[in-house]
């Protein structure tokens, strides 16, 4: 074949490829979101006519939201109870089961079992349902309860499991200080287990990683095979993205479109895989943080397909998406209809928007599920999903219940606000003029967040730069207790802070060392540590795979010797800090006390009675020699210091010398 002919075959080959694949991106905005660049790092062979921003499956289109009504269906049906078993000893004995079966409204209900009672009985619209309340004594037989449903010579016999709570101490622990808590996407980290990668009955089949939307076949298996690495790098915590079963036709990767409360995604693995992973991390003495997401559920959800009653959601005539103005849920001014707007529409086209607060029904399942999740794997932490978008009174009551029967269990938010009074009104006991108490434990603090990247990408000014850092911790009076409060730079709905940055380095570690000794709880984002950058335009460039976390992956970050030297530098200069911050109570729990800074310079201390912290963080782009005269009342009686990061010793306390954008850690002794 001739040059030329060569050229028109190869020119006729790409129009072709180009038609057939043009219609693969169905962006809300085709212009603004169109992706030219892609950083997840691959190993496969790169074709340039698939679009690696495609958002819908072939033959998938969005979805349009119409009214849902509680007609009783008869298709693809499988009968189920929710909750799928209990336990005797809660302080609150009484349970309500949903029971989904075909056509069952005017059925008797007929359980025979020891110390178990029928106290109501509550036919719902739906005639594929019955409320059935027990009362569970603490004595009741342990084992399988029989459950019957009898309409003449109709007989339906379902069984139903009873247990002893469990008394392992390493359960249900919440979180501390003393945590250094790591975030992973799980379709994201590792692939363990291929067998589960697609499963010919869910909606969104098979993996491609080279598009951000679709799975990429990261699992429970996956992550719980590296937990070394994360011991290594001084993890006490982990926090999953929602791993229950999110089967929608599209971007079921993430999680956050729930279809079963009661299921593990089996493309993550099973029950059973995440127990063990549970308690792999308790027997590392790490912890389990899980993603809920009581706001909104997934369109998919067999609650959706066959509705209980029509107030199990929050419905419109015409699609309606939340405001996201979360100021209306304390705003004295505010109109009912704003209100309704923020806490009423739906969170996407597939989010469906719950409506606890409108039906008793659904706050008991909620509650039941979340306990249930509690009772039955053991996790230490929840992270609240869209917090501010709930009624705040039924989420009120779900803290104050979860509590109640996990005492040392620990609850936070995500607000993901940008001024001080709309982040504290999801704490407990916030000092403000609020009607509902919280009962939340903790927060996100985007607030720091916002301070610690203006304070690194901005020079001092009267009121930017790093006072802006300053005056959010000055802020601290509003919070019951800011030391609970969960601090980070990175995570899965923000640029990747190595990337805000502009890949500076020193600035990087600058971060890192603040994050590390300011008060509160840190969260890490997977990667942080081996400097993945991206920029969440949309989310899912800074939702990279892990490399190495596939048997295909040319290199594996998780081996040392296959790192590159940034990534050598990053992950050490974290590790050593994050495992030296396990050993120092003053950073966990002792005082911070911080001085006002000046020309680019923040320097603060964390005390208590086992030793003395000074950070000397560099803001500015010039290096300076720091006078310590003015920080005398924290440094009477110090004459020398280590260097944490260096270990350098310091024998003369007059001055530091700083470089420009340089963090010191310094340990303060006699």
């Amino acid at each position: 074949m001739h040059t030329n002919q060569k050229f028109i075959f190869l020119f006729l080959l790409f129009i072709f490829f180009q038609k057939n694949f043009s219609n693969a991106n169905n962006f809300e905005n085709e212009n603004e979101n169109k992706l030219s660049t892609f950083n997840f790092q691959l190993s496969t062979t790169k074709i340039d006519t698939f679009d690696p921003a495609q958002r819908f499956p072939e033959g998938v289109t969005r979805p349009v939201p119409k009214r849902i009504l509680p007609i009783a269906t008869t298709e693809n049906f499988t009968p189920r109870i929710d909750p799928p078993n209990w336990w005797t000893g809660f302080a609150q004995r009484e349970v309500e089961l949903m029971i989904h079966d075909k056509m069952i409204h005017d059925f008797d209900v007929v359980i025979k079992h020891k110390g178990v009672t029928i106290k109501k009985i509550e036919r719902p619209e739906n005639f594929n349902y019955l409320f059935v309340t027990l009362d569970i004594s603490l004595s009741a037989k342990l084992g399988d309860v029989t459950i019957q449903l009898k309409k003449n010579n109709d007989m339906r016999t379902h069984t139903w499991n009873l247990s002893a709570r469990h008394t392992d101490v390493k359960r249900n622990q919440g979180l501390t200080n003393k945590d250094f808590m790591y975030l992973i996407m799980p379709d994201r980290f590792a692939n363990g287990d291929t067998s589960n990668d697609s499963f010919p009955d869910m909606h969104q089949k098979g993996i491609d990683r080279r598009k951000m939307y679709f799975r990429h076949g990261g699992d429970l298996k996956g992550i719980d095979d590296h937990l070394d690495y994360l011991n290594d790098l001084g993890v006490t915590a982990l926090w999953l993205n929602p791993m229950q079963e999110d089967d929608q036709d599209y971007e079921s990767y993430h999680g956050y479109a729930i279809t079963d409360w009661y299921k593990v995604d089996r493309r993550f693995g099973t029950l059973k895989d995440y127990e063990k992973l549970v308690n792999d991390l308790h027997a590392k003495n790490m912890k389990m943080v899980m993603d809920v997401v009581p706001n909104h559920s997934g369109s998919n959800s067999y609650y959706l397909k066959d509705l209980p009653e029509a107030t199990w959601v929050h419905q419109f005539d015409t699609f309606t998406r939340s405001t996201y103005k979360d100021q209306m849920q304390f705003d004295p001014h505010v109109s009912k209809k704003d209100l309704a707007d923020v806490q009423n529409g739906w969170f996407d086209y597939t989010m469906a928007d719950m409506n606890p607060e409108g039906n008793p029904h659904l706050e008991n399942y909620i509650v039941q599920n979340h306990l249930w999740w509690l009772e039955e794997t053991g996790v230490d932490a929840f992270r609240i999903d869209t917090y501010l978008y709930n009624d705040r009174a039924f989420m009120s009551r779900w803290a104050k219940r979860l509590r109640t029967e996990f005492p040392k269990f620990f609850l936070f938010g995500e607000a993901f606000v940008h001024q001080i009074i709309n982040q504290a009104h999801v704490t407990e006991n916030v000092y403000l003029p609020v009607k509902v108490n919280s009962n939340m434990q903790s927060v996100t603090d985007y607030m720091l967040y916002d301070g610690i990247t203006e304070a690194l990408t901005k020079q001092q000014t009267w009121e930017g730069g790093v006072p802006k850092l300053f005056q959010s911790l000055a802020n601290d009076f509003i919070y019951a207790n800011p030391n609970n409060n969960v601090i980070f730079f990175d995570n899965h709905d923000v640029s990747r802070f190595y990337s805000i940055l502009e890949e500076n380095t020193e600035k990087y570690k600058s971060a890192i060392a603040w994050l590390l000794t300011e008060r509160g709880i840190p969260q890490w984002y997977y990667g942080a540590e081996l400097g993945f950058t991206g920029y969440a335009n949309p989310d899912g460039k800074v939702r990279q795979d892990m490399p190495g976390g596939w048997r295909e992956d040319a290199r594996s970050v998780f081996k040392p010797e296959q790192r590159t030297d940034k990534e050598k530098d990053l992950y050490n200069f974290t590790r050593n800090l994050a495992q030296w911050r396990k050993t120092k109570t003053c950073l966990q729990t002792g005082k911070l006390i911080h001085f006002l800074p000046v020309n680019g310079v923040y320097v603060y201390f964390r005390q208590d009675t086992a030793g003395t912290v000074m950070v000397a963080m560099n803001t500015s782009d010039k290096d300076v020699v720091l006078s310590t005269n003015r920080f005398s009342e924290m440094m009477t009686g110090f004459s020398t210091a280590e260097e944490i990061i260096s270990h350098q010793k310091l024998m003369d306390l007059k001055t530091v010398a700083l470089k420009k954008f340089e963090t010191k850690v310094l340990e303060l002794g006699e």
